[in-house]
């Protein structure tokens, strides 16, 4: 009999490579009232108020082997209860969006921004699937 283990998880952090730590804390802080979760020379950490248990990683890079992240393939997704609200509030801030909130036939709507090491933020809220045939 095959015996399996279950992980249970108490925290995810994504950790991203970067030299940005204090354009990423600032940028996360001002747009997204990000708290602190850890803070050194070489670390970053960051989490949404009450989003206990998520948190996002930068970290310097310590090591030769370990490279930097290079702007593409990284997309960060917010969920809102309103991507309209959102969206407003962040233009209001001179925020430029990549994407204007629009409806995605597979059951959201979404905005997307990108932040200053090039990650993009889909900022999106939940709504009814469209009928999809492919």
């Amino acid at each position: 009999m095959e015996m399996r283990l279950k992980m249970e998880l108490t925290k995810n952090v994504p950790l991203v490579i970067t030299d940005k730590l204090s354009e990423l804390k600032a940028f996360y802080q001002k747009y997204f009232n990000f708290e602190i979760t850890f803070e050194n020379d070489l670390y970053l950490g960051l989490k949404a108020p009450g989003a206990d248990g998520f948190e996002l990683g930068f970290m310097k890079r310590g090591d030769e082997m370990m490279a930097a992240f290079g702007g593409q393939g990284l997309l960060y997704c917010l969920e809102t209860a309103c991507v309209d609200t959102e969206h407003q509030r962040l233009v209001d801030m001179d925020v430029e969006f990549v994407q204007p909130p629009k409806d995605n036939h597979w059951g959201d709507r979404s905005a997307i921004m990108v932040d200053p090491i090039g990650i993009s933020l889909y900022i999106y809220q939940e709504i009814p699937a469209a009928d999809c045939k492919g």
